[in-house]
């Protein structure tokens, strides 16, 4: 189907909110609850998991010649893990073949990543590459074969250059309209002078979306990306102190910034685009967007950043909130007709748990009973969550994160 603006704006901002606003509030009771016994088998796969990976660190070589015989290891290591890890579980889900494809393909987005931009963080690698495995995600749902997408690839790093760059309080709101003019220029055709080595690559990365679909074939991406940085333009208005949004406007930048975002990543995927999908993926979009902001509120808040969560503060509206959630994100799944049904149950299973743990990650802002009665379903005990900071590798350093950068590099290289 074409997808229009008129059309898209109609979705989100009548059905898909409607649909979000009859949402029970409720506690849900279709939830299946974690048995203490599978937690603690999961923590202790998961200190076992990190015991590896320490002494892969640790067995890191200095010298050249011992690196390639690390790197074996750490391989072998990694797809050992992938293979019996039992919190995600993909294993159960994928064959192997597909496994492989998958892990291949995420190993090319690092390649590509580190060659792109050799200064980017751990973190602005890790938001990048969680976008494309929402993309190959939607390929296993759609039963498309994979194959390493430079679209989606430049798409997805555009999170870390300009969503940060948006969010960022280290920028006028000035300079954030000037940076988006840019970038619309770019999207629009213009010819671009980047102004910075930030603007430059911005453009580059949008070039690698043009490059795989040239705007005189087709203008669809180039409109759902015109789109997007509307969205963006308006979340500005969500950094504004000095005026107060209403409920219902956070609401409406929600659903749209969130379901545009996913969208295109529905997009990319080599399949028609059907009006079910277009509700759904915008649906979808609309949910991680909530998931974000449920996992900052705490940051949010203390920055004035005017989301659904920071408009009251009670615990009564939080968990009001995180019941919709659960509710809706249960509902949507419910209505999509998957060509994959058995990987949906995984993403849907994986969803739950991405509200449980950015629960636990903001429990301030919700009352020791709701979060009692919420840690029966979550995979590993809260008080496994509040000590990983001793379990997983920290990386509070710049030199740590160099460190991780040659043992990343040693590997995908």
């Amino acid at each position: 189907m074409v997808l229009q603006k008129t059309i898209i704006k109609d979705y989100c901002q009548n059905e898909i909110k409607n649909e979000w606003l009859v949402c029970k509030d409720s506690f849900p009771l279709f939830l299946i609850a974690i048995s203490n016994e599978t937690k603690s088998e999961n923590e202790k796969n998961i200190q076992t998991i990190s015991a590896d990976l320490r002494q892969q660190v640790d067995n890191f070589s200095r010298f050249p010649i011992g690196r390639k015989r690390w790197k074996r290891k750490a391989l072998n290591s990694f797809k050992q893990v992938l293979s019996t890890e039992s919190i995600l579980g993909t294993h159960r889900f994928l064959n192997q073949q597909t496994q492989d494809a998958f892990q291949e393909e995420l190993m090319e987005f690092l390649r590509q990543a580190r060659r792109f931009s050799p200064e980017l963080s751990i973190d602005g690698i890790g938001q990048a590459i969680r976008n494309y495995i929402v993309y190959l995600m939607f390929n296993e749902l759609n039963q498309v074969n994979y194959g390493f997408n430079t679209a989606c690839f430049g798409y997805s790093m555009l999170y870390p250059f300009t969503d940060n760059f948006i969010d960022s309080n280290e920028y006028s709101h000035e300079e954030k309209k000037q940076y988006n003019q840019m970038i619309r220029d770019k999207i629009e055709g213009k010819v671009i002078h980047p102004a910075s080595i930030h603007q430059k690559k911005t453009c580059d990365l949008l070039q690698a979306i043009e490059s795989k679909y040239p705007r005189d074939n087709d203008s669809t991406v180039f409109n759902l990306l015109l789109m997007m940085l509307e969205a963006q333009e308006a979340s500005l208005l969500q950094q504004n102190t000095i005026s107060t949004l209403t409920s219902e406007e956070r609401l409406d930048i929600s659903l749209y910034k969130g379901g545009i975002s996913v969208l295109i990543d529905r997009f990319f995927v080599e399949k028609e685009i059907t009006e079910e999908d277009l509700l759904f993926y915008l649906e979808f979009g609309f949910f991680l967007q909530l998931a974000d902001d449920l996992r900052d509120i705490d940051e949010d808040n203390k920055n004035g950043n005017q989301t659904i969560f920071t408009l009251d503060l009670q615990f009564e509206q939080q968990e009001k909130i995180v019941n919709k959630m659960l509710h809706f994100l249960q509902q949507i799944m419910d209505s999509y007709q998957a060509e994959n049904s058995f990987f949906k149950s995984f993403v849907l299973a994986n969803c739950y748990q991405l509200i449980y743990l950015s629960v636990a990650g903001s429990k301030c802002f919700f009352s020791k009973e709701y979060l009692d009665k919420l840690e029966n379903y979550i995979n590993v005990t809260y008080l496994f969550l509040e000590n990983s900071g001793d379990i997983l590798p920290k990386n509070n350093k710049k030199g740590k994160e160099n460190n991780y950068m040659k043992l990343l590099d040693e590997m995908i290289f």
